[in-house]
């Protein structure tokens, strides 16, 4: 992880996102229909959403080897957005970006992260204390159900212990 440089979005960054999402959506939801993988590469993960996002937000890119390799989201006191390339998962990157947008919400003034997570991300999640408030669904055409999870986690001086 010594040659990772984390730093803030550029507008020149959009397409090695895209292409990060796209190829990291492909390996590690591959067992998902393709209907929910276009339903979430072409709208939630469009280049427009991917851009207004980072322009409303602090959206981070993480660097490793010259390449994109991660990226994550802050939108007021909600995360979105965050991808590390499955070739380079389980090894803290992950960590790394939820830990530098925890802090940006800190700084500015939030005690309480939100987040949508899919069943693939739900253990990561978990894994950095936050907790499932509910278990939700969405339906992509007639025939495909897909469940996920609204979680959150309490930041700073306001954190419970367990």
């Amino acid at each position: 992880m010594l040659d990772a440089k984390l730093r803030a979005f550029r507008d020149q960054d959009l397409e090695g996102i895209k292409s990060l999402i796209d190829e990291t959506m492909g390996i590690s939801y591959f067992e998902y229909p393709v209907e929910y993988r276009e339903h979430l590469m072409e709208g939630h993960h469009s280049r427009e959403h991917i851009l207004d996002e980072a322009r409303n937000g602090y959206t981070v890119v993480l660097e490793y080897e010259k390449r994109i390799i991660g990226t994550g989201t802050l939108l007021g006191e909600k995360i979105q957005g965050v991808f590390v390339h499955p070739s380079h998962q389980r090894k803290g990157f992950g960590k790394l970006i939820m830990h530098e947008l925890e802090e940006r919400a800190l700084a500015n003034g939030v005690t309480t992260l939100f987040l949508e997570s899919t069943p693939v991300s739900k253990l990561f999640y978990d894994s950095l204390d936050f907790t499932t408030l509910k278990e939700a669904c969405f339906s992509v055409g007639a025939e495909h159900n897909f469940h996920y999870y609204k979680m959150a986690k309490e930041l700073g001086h306001n954190k419970k212990t367990h």
